[in-house]
């Protein structure tokens, strides 16, 4: 603990500082005000009783944020893990909240919102950020305002809108790996009463992960992104929002390193000297090294990677990641009086196709492709009202989603199962919910919501085994049939959530904001989906293990928003408590993956500090804290229980910015320096060693000169100046095959960029 009090003395948090270009007679002391919609309102960040850290356009690209994760390195209490490869499916957590798992039919308890619309697919939520207004993150249980599945809190990805004036940009990155990186946006009005806007955006660079095998080389972009808006006027009381937004990334990612791994007395995996040798009995799989055999620094298949490179390996087969997603969406404001009526309307797909070179050597050994469609409709409508002492909102909710997938592992090379799944999960949802906001003095307000949810989900599943092996065992093909046909009630999720919040807000003066509040969050229920085997010939699943119950997320917090008299600083912190019910979290056992219920714990704080406090200055720091813990967690060989660290919780992150502007050259020019802190982290809910990711820091520099008309900038970049090497995910096979995955950050990444803006 000395450690950790001495860190959390000496780091404070980081939300960035609002950045302005300085220009003739122009002050960039204050600081801008930050507007964000945590309550479906405009309201200044420092007004809101919620903890929300929000980037503005120019602060994503200020701070090189190129994708939806890039994000984490400046939010206290936001990670994120990798389960398949990066530009694959994203897995948020936030205050310890998340999933770790990896079926495309499974929802994060991190809601992932772009321009109002919920995003439910993981395998869609590695988006290009381009033409952006701002970005929110919401900490703690959103229920009661933005609905299902926001345990943990949501993200809120918000573009700009078109407005009557004509305005756009273009800017071009040429940067490390031959990238070459685009994006722009141009709109403006067509009528007095009609404006649009396009926005564009490309990002191409080679493998940074040198590929020795037949395959090409690893962790490549190809992606492009698209999005047209359409904002129509017909009155002074009515707006109409049409938009639209595809995207493409089609690349070769997923370059796993390889460590040999065996396991210990307890069960638990370690990694495996180059010397040393094991029993092969943690080599579960037919067809491989039996009991009597012995194996000597290598996995399962007697390979070893020795190049001790994490951005090199020998691979037989293309990671492939091709995810193409689109949507539509329609908003409609109409102000009716004193009343305010909001419908959103969305549709989307995102169709997912994923191979890898899982043994991550240069055997085509486990050969698994995953492919998956996911269809959704939304439909919100909102009525909202009051005065300035009362305010109230209302709603109702509806949710219609279709993920239908297709999992494939071809095992035959090593004389093992040819598994086939084929899956339709049907999910419909409706929520009626509502919010007041009454202030009794001018110091004091109360806010009271709830959320009612009705959900029935429904799976049909059934798993093949192609090889003949099953067949011979058993006398079926069919590894698992999962179906309301088959198996009745266990196929259908048929349940009712309520989501709450009551909030206290004191505010003895205009710059102190002083706010408790008791909420609960719900996650709704599910099912397992994978390699499903329920003859317990290469899994463990049983009937009764499919589905899983809803979680339940009660939390209790107290925080603070303070604002200097003269503009130029704030600071802002929160202390929250968890108590966790029914906690989904997941393990890997044998072929396939576990979600289970369990209870869990989280404690922890956050603080954030901004400040200008010289002409031309801007400093930002930060600071999480957390305690989590997962109670009862099955140990490896199924003996007993016991509490084991929450997945991608970090004890302590902290990140930090300065940046120092000044005239020069008849325009400004500017240097900013940021980077990130994490603690030590396990990416595995077993905390067995070979999960446990060291801590690491990172540090990024920026020079940029800006004209004194605002149309051009030109600026240098590199981020991870140091080139520190760590881990972002690790995936442990050591029972199965006897080798443990990892996965690690992007090395140094220098470049330039050009913009010109049309004003």
């Amino acid at each position: 603990m000395l450690r950790k009090t001495t860190v959390i003395a000496a780091a404070a948090v980081a939300a960035i500082v609002p950045i302005a270009h300085a220009q003739e007679g122009e002050s960039v002391l204050a600081l801008d005000e930050i507007v964000v919609t945590a309550q479906k309102r405009e309201q200044n960040i420092q007004d809101v009783g919620i903890t929300v850290t929000a980037f503005s356009g120019n602060q994503v690209q200020e701070l090189g944020f190129t994708k939806t994760t890039d994000i984490v390195a400046m939010t206290p209490g936001l990670n994120y893990t990798v389960p398949n490869a990066e530009s694959s499916q994203i897995n948020f957590f936030l205050r310890g909240v998340g999933l770790n798992d990896f079926a495309d039919a499974n929802e994060n308890p991190v809601a992932v919102y772009v321009d109002e619309l919920y995003r439910p697919a993981m395998g869609g939520l590695s988006i290009q950020l381009f033409d952006m207004d701002r970005v929110e993150v919401l900490r703690g249980p959103q229920g009661t305002l933005f609905g299902r599945n926001t345990t943990g809190g949501l993200v809120h990805f918000i573009s700009n809108r078109p407005t009557s004036e004509t305005d756009g940009y273009a800017n071009l990155t040429l940067g490390e790996f031959n990238q070459v990186k685009f994006e722009g946006a141009i709109g403006g009005g067509f009528t007095d009463s009609t404006a649009g806007r396009l926005s564009i955006a490309t990002n191409q660079h080679d493998g940074y992960t040198e590929n020795r095998g037949p395959a090409g080389d690893y962790n490549e972009s190809d992606a492009i992104a698209v999005r047209g808006q359409l904002l129509f006027d017909p009155s002074d009381r009515v707006e109409v929002l049409l938009h639209g937004q595809y995207s493409d990334n089609d690349a070769q990612v997923g370059a796993w390193q390889h460590q040999a791994t065996t396991l210990d007395a307890n069960g638990e995996s370690v990694l495996l000297g180059a010397n040393e040798t094991t029993m092969a009995v943690d080599c579960n799989a037919d067809g491989m090294l039996g009991p009597e055999d012995l194996r000597t620094g290598t996995d399962c298949f007697g390979y070893r990677d020795t190049d001790g490179d994490p951005f090199a390996g020998e691979y037989d087969r293309d990671g492939r990641v091709e995810v193409e997603t689109s949507s539509v969406g329609l908003n409609i404001d109409w102000e009716l009086g004193d009343i305010g009526i909001t419908s959103i309307t969305g549709f989307q797909n995102v169709d997912r196709l994923q191979s890898e070179d899982t043994e991550a050597g240069p055997f085509p050994l486990i050969l698994p492709t995953f492919a998956a469609e996911t269809d959704t409709l939304t439909q919100e409508i909102r009525i909202a009202g009051g005065s300035d002492t009362f305010r109230w909102l209302g709603g109702l909710y509806y949710f219609d989603n279709e993920v239908t997938g297709n999992y494939d592992l071809d095992l035959s090379n090593i004389d093992f199962v040819i598994f086939d799944a084929n899956y339709t999960q049907e999910t419909d949802s409706v929520a009626l919910f509502g919010q007041v906001e009454f202030d009794f003095s001018d110091q004091w307000a109360l806010t009271l919501g709830g959320r009612a949810s009705s959900e029935e989900k429904e799976l049909n599943y059934v798993n093949v085994d192609t090889s003949g092996l099953f067949e011979f065992l058993t006398g079926s093909a069919v590894a698992f049939d999962f179906r309301p046909v088959t198996v009745g009630e266990f196929a259908v999720q048929d349940n009712d959530y309520f989501s709450g919040k009551v909030q206290l807000d004191w505010r003895p003066s205009d710059d102190l904001l002083i706010y408790g509040s008791v909420s609960q969050g719900v996650k709704s229920a599910g099912f397992n989906v994978g390699f499903l085997d329920q003859n317990l010939i290469f899994a463990s699943n049983t009937v009764e293990t499919i589905p899983f119950n809803e979680e339940t997320l009660r939390s209790a917090e107290i925080g603070f928003k303070v604002s200097a008299p003269s503009g130029r600083a704030r600071i802002n912190g929160a202390a929250f408590f968890y108590d966790y019910e029914d906690f989904q979290t997941f393990r890997f056992e044998l072929l396939n993956q576990v979600i289970f219920n369990t209870d869990a714990e989280v404690a922890g704080f956050e603080l954030e500090f901004q400040a200008s406090p010289a002409d031309g200055w801007d400093i930002g720091f930060g600071l999480s804290f957390l305690d989590a813990t997962a109670q009862d967690i099955p140990t490896p060989d199924g003996t007993g229980m016991r509490d084991r660290d929450m997945v991608a919780a970090p004890d302590i992150s902290a990140s930090a910015l300065v940046r120092y502007e000044w005239l020069a050259l008849g325009g400004s020019m500017a240097a900013q320096v940021w980077g990130n802190f994490q603690d030590e982290t396990y990416y595995d809910i077993q905390n067995v060693p070979i999960s446990l990711a060291d801590s690491y820091t990172i540090g990024n520099l920026r020079f940029s000169y800006a004209s004194n008309s605002g149309r051009w900038e030109a600026a240098a970049f590199v981020h991870n100046v140091t080139d520190e090497e760590y881990l972002s995910y690790t995936f442990d096979f050591t029972g199965t095959f006897g080798f443990n995955q990892q996965a690690f950050g992007q090395p140094r990444w220098a470049g330039v960029s050009f913009q010109y803006n049309i004003l």
